[in-house]
């Protein structure tokens, strides 16, 4: 898919202005602005070859995408309706177009028909399968905080940065049924769960611990999986323990207090300058006030584009200094394709 050049540092990135396969002038919100429905809506923001990238979507027409970057400063204008984002075709290779409405608030931009048709979604209930290989890993979010998933082989380490994970190992490598099941069997121990809700791996973000003891626990982790026979029935991979927070953006903690997005009523109007991209959540600097925002990206998802605002309006902002419980799951499943 082709995508714009990399923010730099300084630069102003209007997503309203998003680069066109070939023509950097066209604009997809002025085409919004002056066409009847379809019109362009943003998909989501997706990690692609080790950079955040938003993703806007219109029907029969390739995704077209603007790669993001700390340093730059995000306008992004939003109308409604809300509506459906769809759903991937992994067998067509493109997305599958829906135009049914979803709720205004909220972080899922599916209806019920895709998402119970999505294949992401169908993994995670075990109603799906197919014949690619997968890998089976460990991710380190911070203190307490060791999650065991699963990605298509295929998307190399795209699925441990769109989580966000701050460090990560591979455990081992094969077909989905026996990685699936190794998964299972390690979830069932405290070395690592399935799941983490969204808030407890940004509160983390302003533990130093989070940026230092990443490396000797998921060693110890490994370590501990393997000699209880829980990946003998995978390929083996590599045990190097990757360290990924400065691909995010971050130096080092954050604030333990932060605003954070948790809603809009469109029209609405976000401008933001990007200091890290964590996951899908944007992490900027506000021009009222020295604490961050918090952007969770998929509160967005499904609002069709607008011109470009000079300054935020429509948003519902949350000041938080969270403390959430070590046993408290996410019931969120991010697309593992």
């Amino acid at each position: 898919m082709p995508a714009s050049p990399a923010g730099r540092r300084g630069e102003t990135l209007a997503v309203g202005r998003i680069a066109c396969p070939l023509v950097w002038e066209d604009t997809l919100s002025t085409m919004n602005a002056g066409a009847s429905l379809p019109v362009w809506r943003i998909t989501g923001l997706f990690w692609r070859q080790g950079r955040p990238r938003w993703v806007a979507s219109r029907p029969d027409q390739a995704d077209r995408s603007l790669e993001l970057g700390p340093g730059t400063t995000v306008r992004l204008g939003l109308a409604d309706p809300r509506a459906c984002v769809g759903r991937w075709d992994g067998e067509r290779g493109c997305r599958r177009w829906c135009t049914a409405p979803v709720p205004a608030r909220g972080t899922d931009a599916q209806c019920a028909e895709c998402a119970a048709n999505d294949q992401g979604r169908l993994l995670a209930r075990d109603a799906y399968t197919d014949d690619r290989t997968y890998l089976l890993y460990l991710a380190w979010f911070g203190p307490g905080l060791v999650k065991v998933g699963l990605t298509a082989a295929e998307r190399g380490r795209s699925r441990l940065l769109e989580q966000g994970a701050l460090a990560y190992t591979e455990l081992g490598r094969g077909p989905l049924p026996a990685v699936r099941a190794a998964e299972r069997a390690i979830a069932a121990t405290d070395h690592a769960v399935e799941r983490l809700r969204l808030v407890r791996k940004l509160a983390a973000l302003s533990d130093p611990e989070a940026f230092a003891g990443g490396h000797v626990a998921l060693e110890r982790a490994r370590a501990a999986i393997t000699a209880a026979g829980l990946l003998d029935l995978l390929e083996p991979t590599s045990d190097t323990v990757h360290l990924i927070a400065q691909e995010f953006g971050l130096v080092g903690p954050l604030p333990a207090a932060y605003d954070a997005l948790t809603g809009l009523q469109a029209p609405a109007g976000l401008v933001l300058r990007l200091e890290a991209v964590v996951g899908r959540v944007l992490i900027g600097a506000q021009a009222h006030t020295d604490r961050p925002l918090f952007v969770d990206t998929r509160l967005l998802a499904g609002f069709p584009l607008a011109p470009s605002p000079e300054r935020s309006a429509g948003l519902r902002i949350e000041s938080r200094t969270p403390s959430p419980s070590r046993h408290d799951l996410d019931a969120d499943q991010i697309r593992l394709f």
